[in-house]
C-alpha cells in the first residue's frame, strides 16, 4: 500500500492515447487509488493529467517488442500492475511467470484475436498462448464479454474475469438534447485506410446518388494513404457538391457539430470506438456485420442503435434509406444515445477497474 493507505496501481500501456485520458483521470480520482501510467510512447502533451508517468523504452526481437527496463522490478513497488496483454510484447506477458512476485497482476486486454488482417476472434491459432500466459494472473480485464465464455471454457475462473467496456467520453452535456431538425448529413470518421472500406462507400454513395441525386450530403473526417485518389475520384465522379472532405480534425468542439448534423455515420469496413463516440453523439452506427473490430461493434443491436449490413447493394439500399425515412435512424440515434448513457460512459469503463482492483486486493 502506499503510505496514505491508497492501492498503488501501475498500468502499462504501449502509448498513452488521446481517447483513454479521462479515462485514466477518473480512475486517478478515486480517493484510494494512487495511479501511475507507463508507457512507450513519449511525453504527453498534457500538463493536466491527475496520474505519474513513467516513460519506457524497447526494442524488436524478430515479431516481439522486448522492453529496455526491468519490467519485472519496477513492478514490486506497486500494489496492483495492469499491463495491456498483447502476444507481441513478451516482457510485459512473462510477469505472470514470476515465482515471487509481490503485486497482484490483472492483464488488461482483448481477449481474442483482431486486427487490420484478422477479424475479431477469426484467428484462433495463438489462443493456446494467451491462455498460457494469462492464466497465473489474478484477474483479467476484457475489452468486452465476448471473450469470457471462452475463458470460462479454458478452465479460468469465472469470478476472476471482468469487463471495463471500451468507450470514449463525449463533450457535450449528457442532458445536451441534440436537436434532430437539424441533421442532414451522413458522416465518416476515421483515418482513410484502405482497409476501413471508405472507397467502399464512395461508391454506394455514386449508386444512391444517381438514383436519388437528393440524398444527404457525405462527411468524410480523416487524413491516410487514400486521400489523394479520394480526391480524385470525387472530382473524376462529379460530386464535389455532395461529398465533403474535411480532413483530419482533433477538435471536440468541431467534431460535436458534425456529429450534431449527422443522421447517421457509416464505416463498412471497421467498428472500433467510432461506434461510441456515435452512439454518445446520438448517431447511429452503420456497418458490416463482420468489420474490424475490437469488440466495438458488439455495442450495435443491429435495427435498433444501428446497422449491421452484409453487402454493398445493401449499404446503396440503406443510403437511400437515410433519405427517404429520416425518422426512423433519428429513433435509432435517440436508442444509441440512450445505451450509451446507461452502459458505456466513461465511469462505466473505470468502474470495470475498480471492480478488478477491488477483487484482487481482497482476494
Amino acid at each position: 500500500m502506499s503510505k496514505d493507505n491508497r492501492t498503488s496501481v501501475l498500468i502499462i500501456q504501449n502509448k498513452i492515447t488521446h481517447y483513454n485520458l479521462p479515462i485514466y483521470n477518473l480512475l486517478s480520482n478515486k480517493e484510494n487509488i494512487d495511479l501511475t501510467i507507463a508507457h512507450y510512447g513519449g511525453k504527453s502533451n498534457s500538463e493536466d493529467n491527475k496520474f505519474k508517468t513513467i516513460y519506457l523504452d524497447n526494442y524488436y526481437f524478430g515479431p516481439f517488442i522486448i522492453s529496455k527496463q526491468n519490467i519485472f522490478r519496477l513492478s514490486q513497488n506497486f500494489d496492483v500492475v495492469i499491463p495491456f496483454a498483447d502476444l507481441h510484447w513478451i516482457s510485459l506477458l512473462l510477469l505472470t511467470k514470476k515465482i515471487k512476485r509481490n503485486f497482484k497482476l490483472i492483464y488488461w486486454t482483448i481477449g481474442v484475436s483482431a486486427s487490420y488482417s484478422n477479424k475479431f476472434d477469426e484467428n484462433t491459432r495463438w489462443d493456446f498462448l494467451r491462455y498460457f500466459f494469462l492464466r497465473d494472473s489474478d484477474a483479467l480485464l476484457f475489452y468486452s464479454s465476448y471473450p469470457i465464455k471462452k475463458f470460462v471454457k479454458n478452465k479460468f475462473k469465472k469470478e476472476m474475469l471482468f469487463v471495463a467496456p471500451n468507450t470514449v467520453k463525449i463533450t457535450h452535456e449528457q442532458n445536451d438534447e441534440f436537436s434532430t431538425c437539424l441533421k442532414d448529413s451522413i458522416l465518416f470518421v476515421g483515418t482513410l485506410y484502405k482497409e476501413k472500406g471508405i472507397i467502399e462507400l464512395l461508391y454506394a454513395y455514386k449508386e444512391a446518388f444517381l438514383k436519388n441525386s437528393n440524398i444527404p450530403n457525405l462527411n468524410v473526417i480523416g487524413d491516410g494513404t487514400e486521400m489523394p485518389s479520394i480526391i480524385k475520384w470525387i472530382v473524376k465522379n462529379k460530386l464535389n457538391d455532395k461529398i465533403n472532405l474535411l480532413g483530419a480534425i482533433y477538435d471536440n468542439n468541431i467534431l460535436q457539430n458534425y456529429f450534431k448534423n449527422a443522421i447517421a455515420c457509416i464505416s463498412p469496413n471497421q467498428a472500433g470506438l467510432s461506434v461510441l463516440s456515435s452512439m454518445g453523439y446520438g448517431v447511429p452506427f452503420i456497418t458490416k456485420f463482420d468489420s474490424i473490430t475490437g469488440g466495438e461493434r458488439l455495442n450495435i443491436k443491429n435495427n435498433e442503435t444501428g446497422i449491421l449490413y452484409v453487402s454493398n447493394s445493401d449499404l446503396v439500399k440503406i443510403i437511400l434509406d437515410i433519405s427517404f425515412n429520416k425518422k426512423k435512424y433519428l429513433d435509432m440515434g435517440i436508442k444509441a444515445k440512450k445505451f450509451y448513457d446507461k452502459k458505456r460512459t466513461p465511469n462505466h469503463m473505470v468502474n470495470g477497474f475498480m471492480s478488478a482492483i477491488n477483487y484482487v486486493i481482497n482476494k
